[in-house]
């Protein structure tokens, strides 16, 4: 699966060899009691309350994506006619508490309904409701329509293992759209540490590097946020920083990251600090040296769109220091240098191809921080 729109935003990531007979049984037989269900019928009546009280979604942390009014308006007319909708999955947080794992458009679309902040338009089977809110339902005693229906829920409680939340929202949702591997880690894994990463992604000089405009609004038609590219980029800056931690496939790595760290936030908030100062480094640095073509291959005479794997190399590279020791002279050095860098062999091969095995993220990691300690001195 490919979180990017473009080829060189190169954040393929790997799904998990085969295996064989004996070990598929012993991974069943472990996962199996990991995965604990429920399946709910929540009455349309009783859905705002449950969405104030006990469903959490706050579209920041679901998919980025949104339906118009029509689409929205469609989903109202199929629970008016009693049309058989797909089931919301929901993750427990907490005892009695949850999370939207797939289903939010569907969610948002009845309470913008029943709040009356959508009005009905580009009905066709019931054109005439076309333009009315569901006070106007109220006024012709239609409301108990829409308000009988119950809308199905199946429910992963708080018993079932986050890495399994992840593998069975991985297969179950049930959008047009199907979830990327980000928008699947974002919905399961949730903590501070998750909080964190759209606080990041949102840095003017990040999205200024990745032409991601830093209005909110104006964002949302941006592929890279729209797809929550922005936010495996931040994640693959703090999960990609000690490479010989790589212990499992790629994917599930990032997982497992994610599950850690949000334990680790809880556990030490001044952690939380430290990780926004060195992204801050980050990016600072990399618009220091580079401008604005921070994280394009200058061996391609900096055309193309960002290229991931370079930025992470010149992004974890350059955390480690201090802006202030990075003059218009040092600058201008570390520029020419890792121009030659990127005609390196072995580091071209590590930011064109495989770029998500163990070796090619050691290489290029460790080849860039090699150049800019040649530079700098490291932050005490």
């Amino acid at each position: 699966m490919n979180d990017s729109n473009t080829a060189d935003v190169d954040i393929v990531e790997m799904e998990p060899e085969g295996e064989g007979l004996s070990g598929f049984e012993k991974k069943y037989k472990a996962q199996m009691r990991q995965i604990v269900t429920q399946k709910l019928d929540i009455p349309i009546s009783t859905l705002p309350a449950m969405l104030d009280d006990n469903i959490k979604i706050n579209p920041e942390f679901q998919r980025r994506d949104r339906w118009d009014e029509e689409r929205q308006s469609r989903l109202i007319e199929s629970l008016l006619m009693n049309v058989p909708v797909p089931p919301v999955f929901l993750g427990e947080d907490d005892y009695g508490f949850y999370v939207v794992l797939d289903g939010r458009q569907r969610l948002t679309a009845i309470q913008n309904f029943l709040n009356n902040t959508l009005a009905l338009k580009g009905l066709v089977v019931w054109d005439d409701l076309n333009g009315l809110r569901f006070n106007d339902l109220v006024k012709r005693g239609l409301d108990k329509h829409l308000t009988r229906r119950f809308l199905s829920a199946i429910a992963l409680l708080k018993e079932s293992s986050p890495a399994i939340k992840y593998d069975v929202f991985d297969r179950l949702n049930t959008g047009g759209v199907k979830a990327n591997e980000m928008e699947v880690r974002n919905a399961v894994f949730r903590g501070p540490f998750t909080d964190a990463l759209h606080k990041l992604s949102r840095h003017p000089d990040f999205c200024k590097a990745w032409e991601i405009p830093v209005d909110p609004i104006e964002a949302q038609s941006n592929p890279i946020y729209q797809k929550m590219i922005d936010l495996s980029i931040v994640l693959r800056f703090f999960a990609l920083s000690d490479p010989e931690k790589i212990d499992t496939t790629f994917k599930d790595f990032l997982g497992e990251f994610m599950e850690e760290r949000n334990k680790l936030y809880i556990a030490d908030p001044k952690l939380e600090k430290m990780d926004a100062e060195r992204f801050e480094r980050a990016v600072v640095n990399s618009l220091a040296v580079f401008g604005t073509n921070s994280f394009r291959n200058p061996s391609k005479m900096m055309k193309g769109p960002p290229s991931l794997p370079i930025a992470e190399a010149i992004m974890i590279g350059l955390s480690e220091y201090d802006p202030a020791l990075i003059t218009e002279e040092i600058a201008a050095q570390i520029k020419a240098d890792f121009t030659t860098l990127c005609s390196d062999p072995d580091f071209l091969k590590s930011v064109s191809s495989g770029t998500n095995g163990k070796g090619a993220i050691k290489t290029r990691i460790n080849k860039a921080r090699d150049m800019f300690s040649s530079h700098l001195k490291k932050k005490p």
